[in-house]
């Protein structure tokens, strides 16, 4: 019955989103499924080495977060609690070892940052477990790039036999049919499957304990570029984000800034690159630009906090460097189309279109901030292993 004066909702923007799994419905801890993710031992090292580590993380929230049992498998374990980053000091880890010794029930068998033979995939199979693989690299371009130019080595990405199912994730699909058929997996057939991509900054921001944020440069100060790219492939390379720069630099010569370029030893170990193009750029005969060996981005961002980021990418649209710079308003001028609409794009291999948003972002980020902030937000819940609709997509995947 109503009474007069009860309060009446009327419908709120976040009412459609519900929790994806009730919070009684969930099982005791001893009853829940086991998801065991084959990973390289994670810490504080290497966490930042690229994106894949953080990636591993995530799918063990993720997998938490919709009710299964995560542990982590590693071939050894870390000798000491402070190597292992503090976010990750509550997570289970087991050992191959201690698997075989000490055998539990499980449901999935994940591989992802760490391959095991075809005898140990057939003896977790005996324990109950269905072998899946996730690649979250451009194996197809990098094979054929291995292939051509790096003849002693081996594609140390695939170890073959006894899976059941491989994955991929959805902006690497036009490798998922190699992906199978290299794997012994029926193309186009069930085992053949998409995961849902994820990102959340709990490992960049440490779970709130790292402050990380753009300002405003100061007057005087000098504007930092920073391109960032691996430079090992033609997939993330630095080429066409320095032409850029020399581009805008053309056209604002009494421009105050510095050409940061992280990973830059890689392409200057490359023999054409300094005699046919470094050498006879504008910025570098100037002094505008500082090569750099591997950062990782909260250092970065701690000792530029003012700084302008450019990338080009190519079949590499999802990037974690992407979604960090755009979280923490950083101004990123990207090609990425998949995220056209978020931060500042220009497309495809477009020089003088990213050299224009230099100039752009250089007159006008300060007072789009928080737009573009709000924007990076809204990116990072399409995203997020805790949004109902990714977890939606895991939890087909996995049962």
């Amino acid at each position: 019955m109503e009474l007069p004066g009860y309060t009446e909702l009327a419908p709120g923007p976040g009412d459609s989103v519900k929790p994806f799994l009730p919070i009684k419905s969930l099982p005791p801890l001893l009853n829940r499924r086991v998801i065991l993710i084959a990973t390289a031992a994670i810490n504080s090292a290497n966490i930042f080495t690229n994106g894949l580590f953080q990636n591993i993380y995530l799918i063990y929230r993720m997998a938490e977060a919709i009710g299964w049992l995560p542990i982590f498998i590693v071939s050894e374990k870390p000798k000491s609690i402070d190597e292992v980053p503090k976010i990750l000091q509550n997570c289970r880890v087991t050992s191959i070892d201690e698997m075989v010794k000490q055998p539990i029930p499980i449901g999935i068998y994940l591989e992802i940052g760490m391959s095991v033979d075809p005898a140990m995939r057939s003896y977790l199979k005996l324990l109950g477990a269905k072998i899946c693989k996730l690649y979250l690299g451009n194996i197809l371009n990098i094979d054929i790039e291995t292939a051509l130019f790096y003849h002693p080595m081996t594609f140390i990405h695939h170890s073959v036999g006894g899976h059941d199912e491989i994955w991929v994730s959805p902006h690497y699909l036009q490798h998922s049919q190699y992906a199978a058929a290299i794997n012994h997996i029926e193309v186009g057939g069930p085992g053949q499957r998409v995961a849902p991509y994820i990102w959340d900054p709990s490992i960049l921001l440490d779970d709130g304990r790292r402050k990380l944020g753009w300002r405003p440069r100061n007057s005087g100060e000098k504007q930092v570029l920073l391109i960032m790219e691996p430079n090992i492939s033609f997939q993330k390379s630095s080429l066409v984000p320095i032409m850029a720069v020399e581009a805008f630099y053309k056209k604002n010569p009494d421009a105050n800034f510095e050409l940061i370029v992280v990973n830059g030893e890689k392409l200057v170990q490359a023999t054409y690159f300094l005699p046919s193009i470094y050498q006879h750029l504008s910025i570098v005969k100037d002094d505008k630009v500082k090569i750099l060996g591997r950062r990782d981005m909260k250092d970065i961002m701690n000792e530029h906090p003012s700084l302008i980021c450019l990338c080009h990418q190519v079949n590499n649209d999802y990037n974690y460097m992407t979604l960090e710079l755009l979280y923490t308003g950083f101004p990123l001028i990207h090609n990425a189309s998949s995220w056209s609409e978020f931060g500042y794009f220009y497309k495809e291999n477009n020089i003088m279109d990213a050299a224009g948003l230099i100039e752009f972002v250089m007159k006008s980020h300060e007072d789009r901030v928080e737009v573009y902030k709000s924007h990076a937000h809204a990116l990072a819940w399409r995203h997020s292993p805790y949004n109902p609709d990714v977890q939606a997509g895991w939890k087909a995947l996995l049962e």
